[in-house]
């Protein structure tokens, strides 16, 4: 167990929660997975972190040491790679590969308020879907000098980018086929009292990459459907207490 889940374990403890259930286990959180799409698969499950919100299985993790390029067997596939940091290993491991999806889900100002303007760009530029929520994009725009979400889009070049708004809904982004920008506000149909918020974010996160990696056009037809669907998952977690979904 690492630092901040010994921290976290002593919190539970100290407001006599029940933590004899919890699982401890000595090792660190990956900081990349690697999903690989499958058309035939048909499985809505949406679970983060260490699985694939489309196979529901393991994903290929590097915990510590990521290689200097995809393994052998994955030169070849259609692979999307989510990642939510920074981190300069990730940049490297970034700069080895070629022709593949990159998804970026921005969810916290830590994981690039320590970094340069120049930094941040150059990791943008390997990105092709990028998700963002209200608590980043301020800080964001400031590093970036910019002043709006079409600006960003723009400068980032990417497929997708999703500007995510809590019950409010979220905002997406992406080209039309004259290379036009397209901005479509959704806001959700079904708002539900939240038990516990936690992997909201991750839920949505989880649902647009299927629904991106499985598309072959990015149009308002996919915003409308992709964001019922996201919405959806998004509501299963947060009317339960913990952040997967029950099983």
């Amino acid at each position: 167990m690492m630092k901040n889940g010994k921290i976290a374990l002593s919190s539970l403890e100290r407001a006599n929660i029940d933590t004899s259930n919890i699982l401890i286990e000595n090792k660190q959180t990956n900081i990349m997975n690697i999903i690989i799409p499958n058309s035939r698969l048909n499985d809505n499950t949406v679970i983060h972190s260490w699985y694939s919100p489309i196979t529901n299985k393991l994903t290929m993790n590097f915990s510590e040491n990521l290689p200097k390029e995809l393994p052998q067997e994955l030169q070849e596939k259609e692979v999307y790679l989510i990642l939510d940091k920074f981190l300069p290993v990730n940049l490297e491991f970034l700069k080895s590969i070629k022709h593949k999806k990159v998804c970026l889900d921005v969810g916290h100002i830590r994981f690039f308020e320590h970094f340069t303007r120049q930094y941040i760009l150059e990791f943008f530029k390997y990105a092709n879907y990028v998700q963002l929520n209200d608590s980043v994009t301020n800080l964001l725009f400031e590093r970036l000098d910019i002043t709006n979400e079409a600006e960003l889009f723009d400068l980032l070049d990417l497929d997708l980018l999703v500007l995510t708004k809590g019950k409010k809904g979220a905002i997406f982004f992406f080209k039309d086929k004259n290379g036009h920008i397209v901005s479509i506000f959704k806001k959700p149909e079904i708002v539900v009292n939240a038990s516990d918020t936690s992997g909201a974010g991750d839920a949505f996160f989880s649902r647009v990459v299927k629904e991106y990696a499985y598309s072959t056009n990015i149009d308002e037809e996919f915003v409308n459907s992709t964001f019922n669907l996201a919405s959806k998952a998004s509501r299963d977690i947060i009317t339960q207490i913990g952040s997967r979904k029950s099983i």
